[in-house]
């Protein structure tokens, strides 16, 4: 049993109602009692390279536990000397200059959710100028090392590429993009989807002949090529606010309101004091059950992963497509189709700037999850 991360998702709360968000949100929030001793517990079992995230719902509106959470660690950690960095997720709202500074004195990796030009449309009217003023101060901040996340849904694939190119464009050293498996993408969001990556590679291609980089990591390239293989359980954990024990912080949300059945049982780990007591057993007998998720076990309503030419570069979360099609591992029809259209434009952008440039050197794009 040994993790490269640790997440604490500190509380169900939101501060912000986006159209397409599939958290489930509640009152619930981690106790900063069971954080100090989930620390104690699992330091031990974190890798000597590791990391501790925080997210929620909005994590930010229990800082106070982030900020205990950080504390503990380093004075815990002065016996095991590792390397433990620390993540946070946010919307950014409530990042004041104070939580700023903190976040900067510590080294933080953070993670902002920011939608660019579709923001006032998905996630919180009138919240993109706040964001965008929250974005050149993260920039100064040298300790912070500064991504952002956005999401387009087929009501805002219009927006996709220009939103990219306007966060690019506002210096972000590190811009990922996500497509939302619901609801639903129909024949013609698809297209349009197509269209908007062209002009997205176009514009890529032409910002790394101006400047040497590749910002959007979605475009950058893993060297390692190979069957995708969901790390929850084997190379993570997660506390929820309930106390329960999960592979993942998905894997949390999408069986909230689901126990007592047996899926349920399958993944979760149980409550933390039950784990500390008996974690050798509980740890053996469940462990399997996040073993077998790998790419050629998943399945779409029309074939299995495992004979598409792609299965080696293509990567779905089978928890965030099961929120559409219900059931863990089996992908929808439409998010095929996004992966498919994702990992032509790759290809042709790796094409257009090694013409360019042949001794450029692949470089690891950041993962979605």
């Amino acid at each position: 049993m040994e993790f490269s991360s640790f997440t604490f998702i500190l509380t169900e709360s939101c501060n912000f109602n986006c159209s397409y968000c599939y958290q489930k949100k509640g009152l619930r929030q981690l106790e900063v009692s069971s954080l100090e001793k989930a620390l104690d517990f699992f330091l031990p079992f974190l890798k000597d390279e590791s990391y501790i995230n925080f997210t929620g719902g909005e994590p930010l509106l229990a800082f106070e536990q982030v900020s205990k959470a950080v504390d503990c660690t380093k004075k815990k950690n002065k016996k095991e000397k590792k390397q433990i960095g620390f993540s946070l997720t946010t919307n950014g709202f409530l990042l004041d200059d104070e939580i700023l500074e903190f976040l900067d004195q510590n080294k933080f990796s953070l993670m902002l959710s920011y939608d660019g030009l579709a923001q006032d449309l998905s996630r919180k009217k009138g919240s993109s100028k706040k964001i965008v003023s929250l974005i050149k101060k993260i920039n100064k901040c040298q300790g912070i090392d500064f991504v952002t996340n956005s999401v387009f849904v087929p009501a805002t694939v219009s927006l996709f590429s220009k939103s990219i190119q306007h966060i690019v464009d506002l210096g972000v050293p590190d811009v990922l993009f996500s497509l939302s498996n619901v609801p639903p993408w129909d024949s013609s969001s698809l297209l349009r989807l197509e269209q908007e990556m062209s002009q997205l590679r176009a514009f890529a291609v032409s910002h790394y002949e101006n400047t040497g980089r590749i910002p959007i990591s979605n475009f950058r390239k893993s060297s390692k090529r190979g069957e995708f293989g969901c790390k929850a359980g084997k190379d993570r954990m997660s506390l929820a606010p309930d106390g329960m024990l999960w592979g993942c912080y998905i894997y949390a949300d999408y069986f909230k309101e689901k126990e007592g059945t047996s899926e349920y049982d399958e993944y979760c780990f149980g409550t933390l004091d039950s784990f500390i007591e008996d974690h050798e057993s509980i740890y053996s007998e469940t462990l399997p059950n996040y073993s077998g998720l790998l790419m050629g076990c998943f399945y779409t309503p029309e074939t299995c992963c495992m004979i598409c030419d792609n299965i080696k570069e293509c990567v779905v979360c089978p928890v965030e497509a099961a929120y559409s099609s219900s059931t863990i591992g089996k992908i929808p029809p439409w998010t095929c189709k996004i992966r498919k259209i994702l990992i032509k434009e790759r290809h042709l952008f790796w094409e257009e700037v090694k013409s360019q440039d042949p001794g450029l050197k692949v470089t690891e794009g950041r993962q979605l999850f």
